[in-house]
């Protein structure tokens, strides 16, 4: 088969399978999800050898779609690098959730719409991702948003989960509404419809007016600052759902717009972005600390993380810690998802809350694989060597640090080299006291917890990712960034970083595992938020707003269109009797009529008769004879 058929294949594949598994939806929920896993399977094994072919060149699919005016529109896709890499990304964490949650949600009665959610959310993420005409990417960016309010509302029976995906979904349309304006400036800037003809040539870049226009969508996206608060609350979905929201497809779609827009933004938005970034990474960070929710701490820890790669301002720094974020995230999802499914079922004796942290404490006892795997993605969050999170972390330093030097800017880069220092200090403090907390010691609550039974289809994918994580994958030394696999492949550039640098990431560690011995035996007692009256503030504002509108509308509004329209009656009326009896019967008729008689009149004379001829001569004479006289 040919690069471009198969290209075509992995485009659609994604929607066929979701089809697929619609039409399927009243077969035996265990053969479901072993059928939907398949086809996620082979989408990854299609995509893996695509990419292997390809061997770091691009693909391109232009066809004709419609034409508008002396427009022509076209169903364009590129396969990038950067595409390809993510699209990776985006299989290996579908696949590994999809088979996880044929043990999860073993029990949900609705399990043919939670895997046929699963896979448009992947088809859509697919489309983002290679999409290069604008508008396709922004109906691929808005199909995302509707699956992750699917998602999130899955148990719809839930007031607090319908809210959540209420609040994700109008969130994300504030950032959307900067997004749609500033494709329309892009375009008209480049005078393109598609990204790959955008080229800063003799126009030069976008202004940041339009860089900023198309960030403000991807704030809402990945979850940034200020439009943050959603995602902590979209962990009402399913716990492997949240894995593939917030690893791999809805997050890593605004970094991925941020990469995307790259070569063609100048570095005031690049210095926007990373700006917006560094206030994320370290808010996300303090509001992790303060969660007794395992599940909305690892949100925070994901709206932080993704702060570290707005940093990187959409450079390949950025689009390796996004791919190496992602595997340790979604394990660390999958992870905390093994534990709150242990405890889960151990809730009928014991009465407890399998997600609060009070609860837990000693569980490498009974889960030692989920265990092995928590403290591998906890290590590649916290950038400790032997992991991938070590080189994305020191190479994002490393372009910092490298624009500090060089850039006209540099101030700024300084104060974000030191922000990124604190940033680490917090997240090393967050998750190795998340991971003592969860797993040593002993049980908080003193229960008597029975060790559950070999459970394959979610200690592999946790294993497996754990694998994923190490070091060998990036780099083949320990300690500095050499050629590899993923490096070689991707054709990413990379940074160095300073022995300074290096000093103070060794001080972030020790400094971080001292202050979560000093702290181990503090919990929260409640799950702080960012800003708590934003939400509902802004909701009683707009119902307000919306009010005074509705009034607006009916008394003033819709009565002066009535008043209106009745006027326009009116005047038809009058206008048609003025044309009917004026117009018509007056004016018209009148010339009308007048020659008519006159022509009747004159017609008299031309009688072909001798004598009326003569007759008429005397008369003329006479009456000439008499105006003489006269």
């Amino acid at each position: 088969m040919g690069l471009t058929p198969l290209f075509i294949g992995l485009l659609l594949f994604p929607w066929i399978s979701a089809m697929l598994i619609a039409l399927c939806f009243k077969i035996p929920k265990n053969l479901l999800a072993t059928f939907s896993s398949f086809l996620s399977c082979i989408q990854l094994i299609g995509l893996a050898y695509f990419i292997y072919q390809v061997n770091g060149h691009e693909i391109a699919i232009h066809n004709p779609w419609f034409t508008l005016g002396d427009s022509e529109f076209r169903a364009s896709f590129v396969a990038t690098s950067s595409a390809q890499m993510v699209a990776l990304l985006v299989a290996i964490v579908a696949f590994f959730v999809q088979v996880f949650s044929s043990s999860y949600l073993q029990d949900e009665p609705h399990l043919a719409k939670y895997y046929l959610y699963l896979n448009l959310f992947a088809a859509a993420m697919y489309a983002l991702l290679f999409a290069d005409q604008i508008w396709i990417f922004y109906a691929s960016w808005e199909m995302v948003g509707a699956c992750s309010y699917l998602l999130i509302s899955f148990w719809y029976q839930k007031e607090v989960a319908i809210q959540a995906a209420k609040k994700a979904f109008l969130l994300n349309r504030l950032g959307d509404i900067g997004l749609l304006i500033g494709l329309i400036g892009l375009s008209i800037h480049f005078n393109a419809m598609e990204f790959s003809a955008m080229h800063i040539g003799s126009v030069g870049p976008a202004p940041i007016a339009i860089g900023i226009a198309l960030l403000a969508g991807a704030i809402g996206k990945s979850a940034q600052f200020p439009l943050m608060s959603w995602l902590p609350d979209a962990m009402e979905g399913p716990t492997p759902a949240s894995a593939l929201i917030h690893a791999a497809t809805m997050v890593a779609a605004g970094v991925y717009l941020g990469i995307k827009i790259y070569p063609i933004t100048g570095e005031d938005t690049h210095l926007f972005m990373a700006a917006i970034g560094a206030i994320s990474l370290l808010s996300g960070a303090v509001f992790a600390l303060f969660q007794q929710d395992i599940k909305k701490a690892l949100a925070y820890s994901t709206i932080s993380q993704l702060g570290l790669m707005w940093m990187g301002m959409g450079s390949d720094a950025s689009l390796l810690h996004l791919v190496v974020h992602g595997i340790f995230k979604a394990g660390l999802f999958l992870s905390a998802g093994s534990v709150i499914h242990y405890l889960h079922h151990q809730k009928a004796s014991h009465h407890l809350d399998p997600q609060s942290l009070h609860q837990m404490g000693g569980l490498r006892k009974q889960l030692p694989w989920t265990a092995l795997g928590y403290g591998i993605f906890a290590a590649g969050l916290m950038g400790l060597p032997l992991t991938n999170g070590f080189f994305s972390k020191e190479n994002l330093a490393g372009l910092l640090w490298e624009n500090a030097q060089n850039s006209p800017f540099y101030p700024i880069y300084w104060t974000l080299l030191a922000c990124l220092g604190v940033g680490m200090l917090l997240s090393n403090w967050y998750i190795s006291r998340q991971f003592y907390l969860i797993f040593m010691g002993e049980n908080r609550k003193n229960l008597t917890l029975e060790k559950p039974s070999w459970n394959l289809p979610q200690y592999v994918p946790v294993l497996i990712l754990a694998l994923f994580s190490l070091f060998f994958w990036t780099s083949t030394q320990v300690l500095h960034i050499h050629p590899s696999l993923l490096l070689d492949k991707f054709q990413l550039k990379t940074w160095e970083v300073p022995t300074i640098w290096l000093l103070i990431t060794i001080f972030s560690w020790v400094l971080g595992l001292g202050l979560t011995w000093i702290s181990r035996q503090w919990i929260p007692q409640d799950n702080y938020r960012f800003w708590p009256s934003f939400w509902p503030s802004i909701f009683q504002l707009t119902n307000g707003k919306a009010r005074w509108v509705h009034i607006i509308d009916n008394v003033f509004l819709d009565r002066f269109l009535i008043w209106l329209a009745q006027l326009q009656v009116v005047t038809g009326h009058i206008l048609a009797w003025l044309d009917q009896f004026i117009v018509d019967g007056i004016l018209v008729g009148f010339s009308t009529k007048i020659s008519q008689i006159s022509g009747h009149f004159l017609s008299r004379w031309q009688s072909g008769k001798v004598q009326q001829y003569w007759i008429l001569v005397f008369l003329t004479f006479g009456l000439f004879l008499l105006y003489v006289w006269l």
